[in-house]
């Protein structure tokens, strides 16, 4: 960002962001929907995105554009939404909650998605890490810990540093991205992903969305709350631009790298191009060293936030100590290096799966009380207002919510206990999370109604 930030919580002149879960300070509420685009954009296009190819081979090219294009369309509404909402109230979605499920509940939950953002970090350093070695073999472990070491490092500064980095290596992602996958077409015939098994719509809508849209967008707000605010005045235009810019960076980002990740798997057995390196002239093997880039690209968004999460745990009022989110980083970074080494790589189905049960209920709940309670036009101390008892972890509407949270979890794991035919078509986890909040906004609608009698009377 080009404006310095001085008061308490924000980057000074040693340029490492000890802001925390404070909210962000006007001056330091520079960033444009163009930048917005581009971080999301390169935080999706990871060494791991074309993965999503291995997850879906045999559905053929064309299907497999449909089920991302459908991905987008119902994921979008919540994506802008909460992008909106980081604009409205410059805070963290883990501090939004607390006004939802109360500041009990939203400590478990940061607690929880801490957990997903390392486990989202360890993914994408163990791919980076098996790129290395396959490379330069014989090292192993080492290169895990320089990868941790470098990312850690990137991230220890905080978003202003991010900005700069982003802006400044996109050109050099998509150079390297751009020879291998002239190498790729180039040394291989080329053979089109065609359709060998049956496309179960429901399932694999949302297995791109865990994998995707739906992962990201409860993080959105993390990230635009550096936006420039929303005005009453502002144009519909402008508006928008902020809005969609996350979702479609996000989403075009995965569309594209998904059909590389197909149609390598499908002409050369495997879905990481970047591996291709090792049988390549020097530009080839260079331009997998620089793919690594991507994986600092999502690790930055992976790490970042979760931090952010944790902090939201160990810090419930808006003046953090100095240095306490430069240790955190240290401390959850190398706990995310320690999952890549574990090989965290070899459990990604059942932790996409563990993903789309946690995140989209959540998702869908906070939404609706934040538009329906109107959070946004409250006084942005509340959300930091430390419970005196234990009654006051869990204030109205937090039964209700983590009730329906605990509801919407059950509810989506329903699938796995039923043989319905309708769960090939119905992307159930999205479906079971709509009603979800369709119950918790009912809910609430009758809580009022009755409250309004009582005074009535």
């Amino acid at each position: 960002m080009s404006k310095p930030m001085t008061s308490v919580g924000e980057t000074e002149s040693h340029h490492v962001e000890t802001l925390g879960v404070a909210p962000v300070p006007e001056s330091a509420r520079t960033m444009r929907p163009g930048m917005l685009f581009l971080i999301w954009a390169l935080a999706s296009a990871s060494a791991t995105t074309p993965v999503i190819g291995l997850l879906l081979h045999g559905i053929g090219l064309w299907n497999f554009v449909w089920i991302v294009l459908l991905a987008l369309l119902i994921g979008l509404i919540p994506a802008v939404l909460l992008a909106h909402m980081g604009r409205q109230r410059p805070i963290i979605s883990m501090v939004m909650a607390r006004r939802t499920f109360g500041v009990g509940g939203a400590t478990v939950l940061a607690i929880l998605y801490t957990i997903v953002g390392a486990g989202w970090f360890g993914l994408n350093t163990d791919v980076g890490g098996k790129i290395l070695d396959t490379l330069f073999p014989g090292n192993g472990i080492f290169w895990y810990v320089v990868l941790g070491v470098l990312q850690i490092g990137l991230v220890f500064f905080g978003m202003e540093v991010l900005e700069k980095f982003y802006k400044y290596t996109a050109l050099l992602f998509l150079l390297c991205y751009a020879v291998l996958a002239y190498y790729l077409f180039t040394q291989h015939p080329f053979v089109m992903p065609v359709a060998t098994v049956p496309v179960h719509w429901g399932t694999d809508i949302d297995l791109v969305l865990s994998f995707s849209l739906l992962a990201w967008a409860y993080d959105f707000p993390t990230v635009t709350r550096f936006c420039m605010p929303a005005r009453e005045n502002e144009k519909i235009l402008q508006r928008a631009l902020y809005a969609f810019a996350p979702a479609t960076g996000v989403m075009s980002a995965v569309l594209l790298m998904g059909i590389l990740g197909l149609i390598a798997l499908q002409m050369t057995g495997d879905w990481n191009i970047a591996l291709l390196g090792k049988n390549l002239p020097v530009w080839g093997e260079i331009s997998a060293i620089g793919v690594i880039l991507a994986i600092a690209h999502t690790n930055a968004m992976n790490l970042y936030p979760a931090v952010t999460k944790l902090l939201a745990v160990v810090n419930v009022t808006s003046k953090p100590r100095r240095w306490m989110q430069p240790v955190v980083v240290v401390l959850l970074g190398t706990f995310a290096t320690g999952l890549a080494i574990a090989g965290i790589l070899n459990f990604i189905e059942g932790f996409l799966s563990l993903l789309g049960s946690l995140l989209f209920p959540f998702t869908f709940i906070l939404i609706i009380d934040w538009f329906y309670e109107e959070r946004y036009a409250e006084e942005v101390t509340l959300f930091y207002r430390p419970a005196g008892n234990w009654q006051e972890y869990f204030l109205w509407p937090a039964p209700w919510a983590v009730s329906m949270l605990i509801f919407g979890i059950l509810l989506g794991q329903w699938k796995y206990l039923s043989v319905s035919r309708i769960f090939y078509f119905v992307p159930w986890q999205v479906s079971s999370a709509i009603i979800t909040g369709v119950i918790y906004f009912i809910g609430l609608r009758l809580a009022d109604q009755r409250q309004q009698r009582r005074k009535a009377a």
